[in-house]
């Protein structure tokens, strides 16, 4: 009876400290936008439109509370259910990096800048499943976006948002050996369109570490001709963990890309440490290699949902025989 009786207090103390954020007129900019700070599975967001323009523009600015290290899956629900509400999540453009002017591997350590062009990264849809949600990833660091949501004449109930969290688990994919390491979806038995980055073990998005399309040969020193959608990365890699997001076409985050990447216009996210995906289309093939100098593993790979990320662990480790001749090579400097 004592645990029946821990478990009720806790589970009710939980639900008390969700909380309800009303929108604040005027919020019609990023500007301006309603901030809602800490949020807390549970939580919702709630206010009134009637418009799609003006003041009918609603524009939030959300921030997730901080919570341990890992991989994390937010969402926002959106009822009612009402076709007549647009919801996006917002973002920028970014101004494209000059073609990589090293050619083949390695790269030359160029990306792309940011612009001040807001963009619509994410919208909602009454196609999936649940219907209108909007989802982003972070890792704990209480993440911000902006999001916005509007209505028109039909929409004079408020609406009210829902919003959720649960952790991810990446999938552990081995070890491999320090140098260059590429990672691909190039020629894999499907054609995804596919984009992908790379995270540090802290899971800081690394400046450069990502691809959309493969680009020719003569500039990434890939096997493709830069005719496909498909992802090609070849970096170096010292000894640690990382972390592989993958999904199709757009993976957003605040990373402008890289000079030599095929696609370098990309919409991108304004703020650190989010991440999302922009499609809605589901059970899509994105298989993948990992070649380190040693050994080529195929990863089979399916996005099942809308808007998902699929998230991969791997380690960059030296061989037995290095970790000996990097001890001996220690020795000897002592001497």
């Amino acid at each position: 009876m004592k645990k029946v009786a821990i478990l009720t207090v806790l589970a009710v103390t939980a639900v008390s400290f969700a909380a309800i954020f009303n929108e604040v007129e005027p919020n019609d900019t990023k500007a301006q936008a309603t901030p809602a700070f800490g949020l807390v599975n549970g939580d919702q967001l709630t206010g009134t439109s009637t418009s799609s323009t003006g003041a009918g523009l609603d524009y939030w600015l959300l921030s997730t509370a901080p919570a341990p290290l890992g991989i994390y899956r937010h969402r926002l629900l959106v009822t009612p259910d009402n076709l007549a509400w647009t919801a996006s999540i917002r973002g920028l453009g970014q101004t494209a990096a000059a073609v990589d002017t090293a050619p083949g591997i390695p790269w030359d350590g160029v990306v792309g800048v940011p612009n001040a062009t807001e963009a619509t990264v994410q919208s909602i849809s009454s196609a999936t499943n649940p219907p209108r949600f909007q989802q982003w990833y972070g890792f704990g660091k209480a993440e911000q976006l902006h999001w916005r949501i509007n209505g028109s004449t039909a929409t004079t109930v408020p609406y009210v948002v829902d919003y959720v969290v649960e952790p991810v688990t990446p999938v552990d994919i081995g070890s491999f050996q320090p140098g260059v390491i590429t990672i691909t979806t190039f020629g894999q038995g499907h054609s995804t369109d596919t984009d992908l980055w790379v995270y540090d073990s802290n899971f800081n998005a690394i400046v450069g570490y990502g691809n959309d399309d493969e680009a020719p040969n003569a500039i990434s020193g890939g096997p493709g001709t830069g005719t496909t959608l498909q992802s090609w990365l070849a970096r170096t890699y010292a000894p640690g963990v990382y972390y592989l997001a993958l999904t199709n076409f757009n993976l957003a985050n605040n990373q402008p890309s890289p000079s030599d990447d095929d696609f370098r216009t990309g919409s991108i996210l304004e703020f650190p440490d989010a991440v999302l995906n922009s499609s809605t289309t589901t059970n899509l093939n994105m298989a993948f290699s990992i070649n380190d100098l040693g050994r080529s593993i195929q990863i089979p790979n399916t996005k099942v949902g809308a808007f998902d990320i699929n998230w991969f662990k791997f380690t960059v480790v030296p061989e037995p025989t290095s970790l000996v001749l990097l001890a001996l090579g220690a020795l000897l400097r002592r001497r």
